[in-house]
């Protein structure tokens, strides 16, 4: 069965150059990969899956579906992958992998090194306390334009913070706006706010 690296990629919109800098191997052994002329360890498929947000079995063209279980949390080894990705703690909300300098950092600005993170780790958010939550990956910044209504997950270690301004809103040409009048700018998505769509509205 053909692999689905290249696919996984332009799933994502990634360029080969971006991707390979985020899995940390040059743009030559990426390419290799994806043609087949070389395989990746397994860690470094368990990086591609983990970047992608896909399953190792889709990756490797066992299987058609490409979600992965949002449930099983993200091990640390694998969080370089993650490189300017949101992740999800059930005790800080969302924060932003910097792999470079190995820190989890806050919307605040304050970071904690990988390896004083305490809980798990998840590419997703729990379920929101709406009886149909929003599912799957957050939309990116290009993707949220292109909505009327979102559903909007503030970037804070302030869970009373996040309660109160997540929700539906109504997607302008600069920001997003909800029915009391909150706003959140453009130019702040992915390090104040995340979107999903709004197709997984109930």
């Amino acid at each position: 069965m053909p692999k689905q690296f290249k696919a996984a990629r332009q799933i994502n919109k990634l360029k080969a150059v971006k991707a390979a800098e985020k899995l940390g191997i040059s743009q030559p052994t990426l390419s290799a990969w994806e043609s087949e002329r070389k395989s990746p360890s397994i860690d470094s498929l368990e990086n591609m899956a983990n970047l992608y947000g896909v399953t190792t079995d889709f990756l490797l063209g066992r299987s058609a579906t490409h979600t992965p279980d949002s449930k099983r949390p993200i091990p640390l080894q694998a969080l370089p992958a993650f490189h300017g990705r949101p992740v999800w703690s059930a005790a800080y909300g969302w924060l932003l992998v910097n792999a470079a300098d190995r820190l989890l950092t806050f919307p605040d600005g304050h970071a904690l090194p990988f390896t004083d993170m305490t809980g798990d780790l998840f590419s997703l958010a729990p379920p929101f306390s709406e009886t149909e939550p929003p599912k799957g990956q957050p939309l990116s910044r290009f993707e949220v334009s292109g909505q009327k209504e979102i559903w909007l997950e503030p970037i804070s270690p302030d869970s009373g913070l996040r309660e109160e301004l997540q929700g539906w809103y109504q997607v302008k040409a600069r920001y997003v706006e909800n029915e009391y009048g909150n706003r959140f700018y453009l130019d702040t998505y992915g390090a104040k706010w995340l979107a999903f769509p709004s197709e997984s509205k109930a």
